[in-house]
């Protein structure tokens, strides 16, 4: 299992979105890209629907105060 991780805090453009789906897609099976985001927008709709055209699993956590910490893993 391979283990990436993006930090996308604070400069959500669409180069940084496009680096994420580039990564995403590069996924093989039980690999998992960890990515940190700010950006409520690319936290709730662009970055799931990378997950869901890429058919990635995806978990989404928010601690009051931080950042989005956001799991795609190939299926």
């Amino acid at each position: 299992m391979k283990q990436k991780k993006i930090d996308i805090t604070g400069k959500t453009s669409p180069y940084c979105l496009s680096v994420v789906a580039k990564e995403a897609k590069s996924l093989k099976p039980s690999d998992e890209l960890l990515i940190t985001c700010d950006d409520f927008p690319a936290a709730t709709t662009t970055i799931p629907r990378i997950a869901q055209d890429e058919n990635l699993a995806l978990e989404i956590q928010k601690r009051a105060g931080e950042p989005f910490e956001i799991r795609l893993r190939r299926k």
